[in-house]
Formats: structure tokens, sequence, C-alpha cells
């Protein structure tokens, strides 16, 4: 489970590193190549993500679509990184914790009714990364039509950096 914790932590940081470096003109831009969406709302709907799983854990229930939200975050660099750091914090804390044996997690795949299904804090803490993954994909890309620098491997799902070592070195 730590390991897990720490690969969220590691795309945590990633977003602070980022965000540090933004101007929120840039951050609140919608590319129109990337559907019209804002560095802003990427980052937030990831971050709503992350406290949709902590706010679930005590009552081992998680509900994904019943998300915060909060335009500030989606604007202000500023916002996002202190909400950084409080989701930081919080996975942290989950290094010194007891876990539920299982959860139900309620996400909307456009069914009828309430869907709860079975899951596990590690098979959701997996969930994550990639979700986080591909929405920092989608992020690089606006940084480039922004013309917003960003470190090597922003966004690079931990498998993908595996196998261009290996490539490398083969």
């Amino acid at each position: 489970m730590e390991q897990l914790i720490r690969a969220n932590i590691h795309f945590l940081d990633q977003a602070e590193r980022l965000l540090i470096q933004v101007m929120d003109q840039d951050y609140g831009c919608a590319v129109e190549s990337f559907y019209g969406s804002t560095l802003g709302q990427h980052f937030r709907h990831c971050l709503d993500h992350y406290s949709s799983l902590l706010m679930g854990l005590d009552c081992a229930k998680v509900d994904y679509d019943s998300r915060s939200r909060q335009r500030e975050i989606e604007l202000s660099t500023g916002s996002a990184l202190e909400e950084v750091g409080c989701v930081r914090a919080s996975l942290t804390g989950l290094l010194d914790r007891e876990f539920p044996v299982g959860l139900l997690v309620k996400m909307d795949y456009g069914g009828e009714g309430e869907d709860w299904q079975a899951s596990t804090l590690g098979r959701e803490l997996q969930f994550l990364v990639s979700h986080t993954v591909h929405h920092f994909a989608m992020i690089g890309g606006m940084c480039g039509c922004l013309g917003v620098e960003m470190e090597d491997g922003f966004g690079v799902a931990p498998s993908t950096s595996r196998h261009r070592e290996r490539a490398c070195i083969d």
C-alpha cells in the first residue's frame, strides 16, 4: 500500500512544481484543441477525485460523483497549490493508518440509479494513478499549446517510464 500512496504523492509533487511556474492567465485559458478545457479544470478534476477517496475512507464508501468542483481551484494556481498540499498531507497520513478491508465505490457510468461496486483502497489508489496520468498527459499537451515549459516525465505513467529506461539500456 505504501508504494501506491507514494506513487500518488509523486504526481501531486509534479502538479505542485508545474503550478508554481504557471501564470493564472495560462492556467485559466481555454485550449480549443483540447475541447476548450483549461489546465485549471483538469487539475481541479484530479484533486476532486483524490478528495472523494479521502472523504469516503471513514465510512468505506467512496462517491466519485459527489465532488466539490470548487471554481477557485480552476482559476487560481494559489488555490490549487493549497489543495495539492492538503491532499498530499492526507495521503501521507494514510501511511500511518489502518485501512478498511473493503470499500464501496460509486461512479456514474450512464446506468440507472445508484450502483455501488465493491473495491479496495489499493484498487482505488491504482485508479487514481491512472486517472491522474491521463489528465496530466492532457495537461502536458495543453502546456505545449500555451508555450508553458514542463519537466521531463510530467504525466508519464510509471510503466511507460520503466519501459523507456529499459529500451535505452537494451
